[in-house]
């Protein structure tokens, strides 16, 4: 079968190889895949801007979706023909990651799904809601459950809260559709004007170039009235003081990304003054997942696609990404 490899760090030295079809185990599904998406940590990966443990040669992308071809004699909850989703962290399966739920990621310690097929056990899967196309259930194992992990479990967000939301990449469109479908008030941050036109479109209520407006956490908390139940941080070193400043007291940051660095470094006087809730977001498991994609499809959310590229332009895809230009995900439809 087809797949594409990296066999040293670089985007350059991104190929496409003939490798060995598997076969599924007693405990196991073959996927055939049919769709993938790229998010930055795969990008970071590729390029050795992640961690530095990479087993080579490495089938890249965490985040696919596909159908069930064949099942093993010992599978009982899946069938040939059942649409999935790999799931980001195939063995953490439900509550709190304390031993090596987490030790596993697709996309690095096991292989991505930039291939044509694909072995996984079938509590590593996930089913996809009917409305879905492929592609569009590709954007969810990592950029939906992060953002889905952030204001439900976390954050509880119920309709008349408020929700700041940083960007408007894969977990930042997938965050303000959930948190617009709860009945929030959302305001979203970009250095384009155009694309918090775009978000507006999709539902967001105030729109902020962070550009023009450096202090933008001042003006978040006074357009939510009170500060802002929970702001989906995505920049890191330059916007935690801003984050901040823009939350209630007893509000939320759900520490989502570090486009902007990864020091924080910060003071620990705003947290105590507004008894702040910081959390670090790792996706999530299996049983957040199943409740996203009961959420998703009880109110028909279809993610937002920027760009779909033919499994053959993978690399194309990936240096789009590399530019920043897209708004919500870039796709890989094979």
């Amino acid at each position: 079968m087809q797949a594409w490899q990296v066999p040293k760090f670089g985007l350059e030295n991104l190929c496409k190889a003939e490798i060995e079809q598997p076969k599924a185990g007693p405990l196991e599904v073959l996927v055939k895949l049919q769709a993938a998406s790229i998010n930055p940590r795969d990008y970071q990966i590729i390029c050795g801007q992640f961690t530095e443990n990479v087993d080579f040669p490495l089938v890249p992308l965490s985040d696919g979706a596909g159908v069930v071809v064949a099942v093993g004699s010992q599978v009982s909850q899946l069938a040939v023909g059942d649409r999935v989703t790999p799931l980001f962290f195939p063995n953490w399966i439900d509550g709190e990651a304390h031993g090596g739920e987490r030790s596993i990621s697709g996309g690095l310690e096991s292989a991505g799904v930039l291939r044509e097929f694909g072995v996984y056990r079938e509590h590593a899967v996930g089913k996809i809601a009917d409305h879905l196309s492929f592609t569009e259930a590709a954007c969810l194992p990592c950029a939906g459950l992060t953002a889905y992990s952030a204001l439900v479990p976390i954050a509880n967000i119920q309709a008349g809260d408020s929700v700041l939301i940083q960007g408007t990449g894969g977990v930042a469109i997938a965050a303000l559709q959930f948190a617009k479908a709860l009945g929030a008030t959302v305001i979203i941050l970009s250095s384009s004007n155009a694309k918090l036109a775009r978000a507006k479109q999709l539902g967001a209520d105030h729109g902020i170039n962070y550009i023009d407006n450096p202090n933008w956490g001042a003006e978040v908390f006074k357009l939510a009235g009170h500060g802002v139940d929970l702001v989906l941080e995505i920049g890191g070193t330059d916007t935690m003081e801003n984050s901040l400043a823009a939350i209630r007291n007893g509000g939320h940051v759900a520490i989502i990304g570090y486009v902007a660095g990864a020091d924080m470094g910060i003071s620990v006087f705003p947290l105590i003054i507004k008894c702040a809730n910081l959390h670090g977001i790792a996706t999530g498991n299996r049983e957040t997942y199943s409740a996203m994609m009961a959420f998703i499809e009880h109110h028909t959310i279809r993610p937002e696609i920027s760009s779909s590229y033919a499994f053959d332009d993978a690399r194309n895809a990936l240096e789009e990404f590399a530019l920043g230009t897209h708004f919500g995900k870039l796709v890989i439809d094979f």
